[in-house]
């Protein structure tokens, strides 16, 4: 199947472990505005505080100066520093269980990336599609109630 994939991507925190990699898994119907303002909202909630939350809850303007990288398309968003958010487009997503052993792997493939290499060319292809994938628990891919212990 098609789908939005959201994943954290960096050197430190989320994007280095299997269990949090997958921030969310989203139709591929939805608009790419859709998908921005999810994102927006998932790294706030992921990184700011109440206070930062608060202060920067009507100035969506700001936050995408911010967190937004310049390098960005309509199908392929990088939102935040590191670790970010790498939203896409991917095909062939599919999830396995694996009752027995409590895991499920996930694999798709994420598109090849496009650059133009001068002015007014057409894209060329700078990195094939690629085939990937994850494995891990079974459980909410928000693991942030097994976090804290009452």
């Amino acid at each position: 199947m098609n789908a939005w994939l959201l994943t954290w991507e960096g050197t430190t925190g989320p994007a280095l472990m299997p269990e949090r990699k997958i921030v969310a898994i989203v139709s591929a119907r939805r608009k790419s505005k859709a998908i921005e303002e999810f994102v927006d909202l998932i790294y706030s909630r992921s990184v700011d505080s109440a206070y930062d939350m608060a202060l920067f809850a009507n100035k969506r303007k700001a936050r995408e100066r911010a967190y937004k990288h310049i390098y960005s398309t309509p199908s392929r968003l990088f939102y935040g520093r590191n670790p970010c958010i790498f939203a896409r487009i991917v095909s062939n997503l599919a999830v396995k269980r694996d009752e027995t052993a409590g895991v499920e792997r996930i694999s798709w493939t994420d598109p090849p990336y496009l650059r133009v290499e001068t002015p007014g060319a057409l894209p060329v292809e700078a990195e094939a599609a690629k085939e990937r994938h994850v494995v891990r628990q079974i459980r909410p891919l928000s693991g942030d109630i097994y976090e804290r212990e009452v």
